[in-house]
């Protein structure tokens, strides 16, 4: 299974990073490739945070790709972390977290981490391909979304 992280300073409070990375529902707005993304369960409320079903339709025009999936995500607002995880589609295994930690004032770093299993090896080799571009312009949109959300911040 190939596992990536990649952390990024960011000048957001953890407040706001979190506020970004846990509001599933607005991924299709800034993270790129993803076309629609819907709560699909009632959110739970439980020791750890909230829990809930989502599904994220991802397309990738030039290669006529568009695949659906639900993810069981798990928001922890005290850790300021959001788990996501799945095994439905064309994966055979994804999790996916957002962890976001102070780094100083008015600063957070933003770790993203990717592990994934495709059901297609195909798809796998492609992903992997790209992978590392991937994830470098999920976090620039996330830096983007953020001046955006909060046109205070210095870029």
């Amino acid at each position: 299974m190939p596992r990536y992280t990649l952390t990024r300073r960011v000048k957001l409070t953890p407040e706001q990073a979190y506020a970004i990375a846990s509001d599933v529902t607005a991924y299709k707005d800034f993270v790129p490739l993803v076309r629609r993304a819907v709560i699909r369960s009632p959110r739970i409320e439980t020791a750890e945070g909230e829990r809930f079903e989502a599904e994220l339709v991802v397309a990738y025009d030039k290669l006529h790709l568009r695949e659906s999936f639900v993810s069981k995500v798990l928001l922890e607002p005290q850790r300021h972390r959001v788990t996501a995880r799945s095994s439905d589609g064309p994966v055979k295994h994804l999790e996916t977290i957002w962890q976001i930690s102070p780094a100083g004032p008015g600063d957070s770093d933003v770790a993203f981490t990717i592990d994934y299993t495709m059901r297609s090896l195909p798809l796998q080799l492609l992903i992997g391909s790209v992978f590392n571009l991937g994830a470098e312009r999920i976090l620039n949109a996330f830096e983007e979304r953020g001046r955006k959300l909060y046109p205070t911040i210095v870029a």
